[in-house]
């Protein structure tokens, strides 16, 4: 997904304030109520913003989770260099089993780059992302979770169930100094276990920020995983996992 020079502008005015109307956009931008209303449905349709009463505001986040969108902007070059080491895992001929973290999509650009390889994941945004760069993408089924890009529910359980990928790369809020990962999302928390049942290799990647957090739902030990991939070392981490 990309959003126009202006719907950027509208992100940002919206960080600073909690509501503003259409007309009140229009006259800061110096264009037509008409013309924001389109980049409004747009923006609405691809979970960037709700719309109310004649305004616009930025979604209402869950269980502490940032929307994706903005999880997305935070820590890029992190998340750059965590990609980068996670490629060399990358192989011809694989199943990629992606979560719906926006770590994870980070590695898109890298799978791009590899032949005949096919991409497995429950986020609209990323198997949207993946069909861009021309890769064979699969977007598993489900319910938008609390209206977000990230499917879950019965249908996706199910879509898990049958796969039996050769590589899966997931992500997680915390990560504390006895290997503990965890989310403050108990739907994701399942999610991502499936897929680590379902997974023949498992990575899990982790920006520095969240070194040393814990968060309420415990999703397991990063010794369970097979690899780790860290965008700088974790010097207190006590783990067996193998770290790239």
């Amino acid at each position: 997904m990309s959003i126009s020079y202006r719907q950027e502008q509208i992100l940002s005015i919206l960080r600073e304030r909690n509501y503003i109307t259409v007309n009140e956009l229009a006259t800061v931008l110096f264009t037509s109520p008409s013309s924001i209303r389109r980049d409004l449905t747009a923006m609405q349709n691809n979970g960037l913003v709700t719309r109310s009463h004649g305004g616009v505001c930025l979604p209402v986040t869950t269980e502490g989770v940032a929307g994706f969108y903005d999880r997305m902007r935070k820590n890029t070059q992190e998340k750059r260099k965590i990609a980068q080491k996670a490629a060399t895992l990358i192989k011809s001929g694989q199943k990629i089993l992606l979560d719906s973290s926006s770590t994870s999509m980070f590695l898109l650009p890298h799978i791009a780059r590899v032949k005949n390889t096919s991409i497995f994941t429950n986020n609209l945004f990323t198997a949207s992302k993946s069909i861009e760069l021309g890769i064979d993408t699969h977007c598993l089924g489900g319910h938008a979770l609390a209206g977000s890009t990230t499917l879950s529910g019965a249908e996706t359980y199910r879509a898990i169930a049958a796969l039996r990928p050769d590589i899966l790369f997931f992500s997680s809020q915390s990560l504390d100094v006895d290997g503990v990962i965890s989310d403050s999302t108990e739907e994701e928390i399942l999610v991502r276990l499936m897929m680590c049942d379902a997974a023949k290799t498992s990575v899990f990647l982790c920006d520095s920020t969240k070194f040393g957090t814990r968060s309420l739902y415990t999703l397991g030990n990063l010794s369970d995983a097979d690899f780790a991939v860290f965008d700088e070392p974790f010097e207190e981490l006590q783990t067996n996992c193998q770290l790239l």
